[in-house]
């Protein structure tokens, strides 16, 4: 770990009150094949609960996945109070804080999803081996693993149709793009998190383009970390989730010594 990064993560442990969120896929677990087959590196999980039994400390895992399979390949429900950790599913459409409230969606939002599934699942049957995911506000196409020119055929004609669908926000990423009927993004979430526990700092890691939005719209207090390669606006970087787990286990000493 470099001095510089180093220096920032003591920083941010100093403060008074701080979010320590992480993206999933990528983040605390390594990007395979089978989304269904991802699991949290050893010690991460224990580190993100460590973290959470801090005072004025605020821990959060946020990914694109739904709310509920995000709960069960983390691990992280139904948590002893003082180790609960937030979880934010659907790039910033669903969160576990209860007084967050459940929105549901409109009618015409119900009516756009049918419709953005039954042209996907065309557009999976016409493309060999990608697959549909379906979560409560948006359907995604995956090609992980695919022929490159299938892979690139299905994502453009997933991007296209799209663009014909008013209430279609598209957000591309690694290997998927997903089409959701809410508009909503890690960047949001991760700032009204902030907003809600009154937090001085958030320190933030993640590997896609959809982190870039959440990189972006955190300030110059804050700890923002590109997991992996790519163009990125977060100020610091590192290889792979395993360097992300050491960078993890720095902040809990860091903030150790803070809080003591």
């Amino acid at each position: 770990m470099d001095a510089q990064l180093q220096s920032a993560i003591d920083e941010l442990a100093s403060r008074a009150t701080i979010v320590v969120a992480t993206d999933f896929d990528g983040v605390l677990s390594p990007l395979v094949e089978d989304p269904m087959a991802a699991r949290p590196l050893p010690g991460t999980v224990e580190a993100l609960r460590a973290l959470a039994r801090m005072p004025r400390t605020t821990v959060a895992a946020v990914s694109g996945r739904d709310l509920e399979t995000l709960g069960a390949l983390t691990g992280l429900v139904d948590l002893p109070d003082d180790e609960r950790v937030v979880l934010v599913g659907s790039h910033g459409a669903q969160t576990s804080r209860p007084e967050a409230g459940v929105h549901a969606l409109s009618d015409a939002q119900t009516m756009a999803l049918r419709a953005l599934d039954a042209a996907l699942t065309a557009i999976v049957e016409a493309h060999p081996g990608t697959r549909i995911e379906r979560k409560p506000a948006a359907v995604v196409l995956h090609t992980r693993g695919v022929e490159q020119s299938v892979a690139d055929s299905a994502t453009a004609d997933t991007v296209a149709m799209a663009s014909q669908h008013s209430k279609a926000h598209v957000m591309p990423g690694k290997c998927v793009v997903e089409l959701s009927v809410v508009d909503s993004d890690k960047g949001s979430a991760l700032v009204d998190l902030a907003a809600w526990c009154g937090a001085d700092a958030v320190y933030y890691a993640g590997d896609d383009v959809t982190d870039e939005r959440a990189f972006a719209r955190l300030g110059d207090a804050d700890l923002t970390l590109k997991v992996g390669e790519g163009d990125t606006v977060a100020r610091h970087r590192v290889a792979s989730p395993q360097e992300a787990a050491e960078v993890l286990e720095a902040l809990v000493e860091a903030r150790a010594r803070h809080t003591a």
